[in-house]
């Protein structure tokens, strides 16, 4: 059974991002894995470094876990749910997770403390997207009403994706019975015009949207406030224009314009 698997560090942010993914884990009939890294802290004291039993803080983050996964299920009775509470490495986890189960995606939460700084959990959902085996999608804190009917998908036009890039994409338009939309953002530094106006999802010949922007998260954003949309999707290939756009800033950029979850699905 296929596994969406979601970080929290029981932030208000990463709670949401955890409710968002039993929704969606419900949709395609995933189980969900919610996955917690706790640290044992060191004190400094006149004495000299002592830490806090690290027994007891693994208990903590269990009981704050366990609290989490039953106000979940009250909400979704029949989903299976499990839990990962552990100290190690965060990208050394979830690869290892990863490799280990057939995941469905990855969801992170992205909070902002105040109206000048903006962060993903811990960082984490920047640094693994586009690294771990499956799709990872970034969910914004204000997005509370969480649904799945309308879907864009930017598209580097000008490449070539491989079949397998879309198959799992494709899988999961169908059984969340989502409508698909795609745009091209083309920036002033593109060197090429669009080599092709459509594209074929679920043998269905889609057009492609050619919006003209300065970068991308302003072309999305204007995609975005001319219709109603509940997830973008950016799919990326190596060289493309979106290979590393999910280990950079332009991560939170997109998901604070777009207001709604983003999700990277690679090569």
């Amino acid at each position: 059974m296929k596994t969406i698997i979601a970080g929290t560090d029981f932030t208000p942010s990463s709670i949401n991002a955890c409710k968002y993914a039993a929704m969606l884990a419900d949709a395609l009939k995933c189980k969900l894995t919610i996955f917690n890294l706790f640290e044992a802290p060191v004190i400094h004291s006149n004495m000299g470094l002592y830490g806090i039993s690290y027994t007891a803080q693994r208990k903590i983050s269990e009981n704050k876990t366990d609290k989490l996964i039953n106000e979940i299920q009250k909400s979704f009775p029949k989903l299976k749910i499990n839990e990962i509470v552990t100290s190690g490495s965060f990208n050394y986890e979830l690869e290892n997770f990863a490799s280990e189960h057939q995941v469905e995606a990855m969801v992170m939460g992205l909070a902002a403390k105040d109206r000048i700084s903006k962060f993903i959990y811990g960082s984490h959902g920047v640094n693994i997207a586009g690294k771990i085996e499956c799709p990872v999608i970034i969910v914004p804190e204000k997005y509370t009403k969480h649904k799945l009917s309308s879907v864009l998908m930017a598209v580097d036009n000008n490449e070539k994706l491989a079949k397998s890039s879309l198959t799992g994409f494709e899988r999961f338009l169908k059984l969340t019975k989502a409508k698909l939309d795609l745009v091209h953002i083309r920036t002033k530094d593109e060197l090429f015009h669009p080599l092709t106006f459509k594209m074929t999802i679920n043998s269905k010949k889609l057009p492609i949207e050619i919006i003209n922007a300065k970068d991308i998260e302003t072309g999305i954003k204007k995609s975005c406030s001319t219709a109603k949309y509940d997830l973008v999707a950016i799919i990326s290939k190596k060289h493309s224009a979106f290979y590393n756009f999910f280990v950079e800033s332009n991560t939170k950029k997109v998901a604070f314009v777009a207001k709604v979850p983003v999700i990277s699905i690679h090569e």
